[in-house]
């Protein structure tokens, strides 16, 4: 019995990242619009870094 071993396939990801900072020392990245307003629910004064 031959054990055939696949090479995993490189996912590449091409949504823009989005730096968010949610109070003075907190920065978090999220990849759509979508997840930023929810965190902007949570946390108002959140903004947008880059």
């Amino acid at each position: 019995m031959i054990n055939k071993m696949r090479a995993k396939k490189v996912k590449i990801d091409l949504r823009p990242k989005i730096k968010i900072q949610v109070d003075n020392r907190t920065m978090i990245t999220v990849r759509s619009m979508d997840a930023f307003r929810a965190w902007k629910e949570r946390y108002p004064d959140a903004m947008i870094i880059e």
